[in-house]
């Protein structure tokens, strides 16, 4: 398992989604309307004649819960990312198999997910890096002056400080995209590729990644369109190396 291996591992298996749910509170079946107002809450969980059910704003009355309803806590991060996505909100069971947790799309904005996205950004920057270093040895001549003397004089300073790492490690992210523009590389990660949806997707994951770098508060995308920026980085890292013209 190399660096690269461990990091995906981290990001989508070992951190699950408990850092970003709430404690449930409970509400009784004689004032949950105005409990839930007071707290501003769109759904919650109400005890009606000795048994829990849900109740979502809009709801007529309370329903019986479904398995639909919950979410495991051991559920991956990311992959409670899609899942709220696609449906608002999740409870979570405790131990003993009571709802005891929610989890809802506000929670996604939650420093442990966006520590999540970077991570998955910087996975997809490292896996891009170690593509150049095998198979492009030529990539200097992708990008302009301005940019290599850049990359150089980073590498310069940082061997100045002992820092053991080559040119490519000197790279800004939007370099990558330059490198992988040429002759129409991207077309070996994916041949249905247009050259316009490679560079759409590369220049909103750099913004993604900036945003993320100085803790923006408003990330500056949708959460489907995020959804659209992991999966076109899975696609790209979960394949076989691709075979490049050098």
């Amino acid at each position: 398992m190399n660096s690269v291996d461990r990091l995906r591992l981290l990001f989508e298996e070992q951190i699950n989604v408990m850092p970003i749910t709430e404690n449930l509170l409970l509400f009784d079946q004689s004032n949950y309307r105005e409990e839930m107002a007071k707290w501003n809450f769109h759904s919650g969980i109400v005890k009606v004649d000795g048994n829990w059910m849900k109740y979502d704003i809009g709801d007529e009355r309370p329903i019986p819960l479904t398995e639909e309803d919950y979410m495991d806590a051991n559920t991956p991060l990311l992959k409670a990312f899609r899942m709220l996505v696609e449906k608002r909100r999740f409870f979570i069971k405790d131990e003993d198999g009571n709802p005891a947790y929610i989890v809802t799309r506000t929670d996604l904005d939650k420093i442990p997910l966006r520590i999540g996205f970077f991570g998955m950004i910087s996975i997809f920057e490292t896996h891009l890096k170690d593509l150049i270093r095998k198979y492009l040895p030529d990539w200097e001549e992708s990008l302009s002056k301005n940019r290599i003397d850049q990359a150089r004089s980073l590498y310069e300073w940082k061997k100045g400080r002992k820092e053991e790492i080559d040119m490519v490690q000197c790279l800004q992210f939007g370099d990558l995209g330059s490198v992988f523009s040429k002759n129409q590389r991207f077309k070996k990660f994916d041949p249905s590729l247009s050259r316009e949806r490679f560079v759409q997707q590369m220049n909103a994951i750099g913004k993604l990644r900036d945003t993320l770098a100085h803790s923006q508060s408003h990330l500056g995308f949708s959460w489907e369109e995020i959804d659209h920026m992991i999966i076109f980085i899975r696609s790209i890292i979960d394949r076989e190396d691709p075979l490049f013209e050098v």
